[in-house]
């Protein structure tokens, strides 16, 4: 259940910074055609946060349609310009990925923030994003030991310790969160996870 994400390659990219030891940012892409037209997938990846990838058309100087894919997991997020529905920029999407593969363009990296604990009954993978475009959420994966069921994940969308939505599973809100609750002041206790400005972020 390891996080992977889809760059651009930095033979690609470009990198910009104030100094060499201080932050940088990453920033590639390339172009491909669906349907007739051409549009381009962009990479921006910071050095201090997770990045993100644009999928964009243009024609000529004009922005025609922009769409981003905060996580860099190779599914987009929002729609922020166009008269696509969001189905249908994940489509296009999909097949730039694909067409980016097939060029050699895309490389994929190993998320590192993850915490991961287990006790009789689950096995828990809790996961801190801190995204360039300013969020930091936190996802939980559980995995129920001895029963053939699909893993459960829940979201913490501001980080700060209580479980806004359930995105894949059969318990209720209250259940999840005492587990989470559970999870988090283990995660302190065994300083793999930290508490700052009241937002819980695994350590890396």
């Amino acid at each position: 259940m390891r996080k992977t994400a889809i760059l651009v390659p930095c033979s690609a990219a470009v990198l910009l910074g104030c100094a060499p030891s201080g932050p940088k940012v990453e920033i590639g892409g390339y172009t491909f055609e669906h349907a007739g037209k051409e549009y381009r997938i962009e990479s921006v990846t910071p050095s201090y946060s997770e990045g993100y990838n644009l999928l964009t058309r243009r024609e000529g100087d004009r922005l025609l349609f922009k769409a981003i894919d905060k996580e860099q997991d190779g599914q987009l997020d929002e729609l922020t310009l166009g008269d696509m529905t969001l189905d249908e920029a994940r489509e296009v999407y999909r097949e730039g990925i694909l067409e980016g593969e097939r060029r050699g363009y895309l490389k994929k990296r190993t998320f590192a923030r993850e915490y991961r604990a287990s006790d009789s009954f689950y096995d828990y993978e809790l996961a801190t994003y801190i995204l360039a475009t300013g969020e930091i959420y936190n996802k939980l994966t559980l995995m129920k030991k001895q029963a053939f069921l699909e893993a459960s994940v829940v979201i913490d969308q501001d980080a700060d310790g209580q479980i806004d939505r359930v995105e894949k599973g059969f318990g209720t809100v209250s259940e999840y969160q005492r587990l989470y609750s559970n999870l988090l002041d283990r995660g302190l206790r065994e300083q793999k996870v930290g508490l700052k400005e009241k937002r819980y972020i695994v350590i890396l």
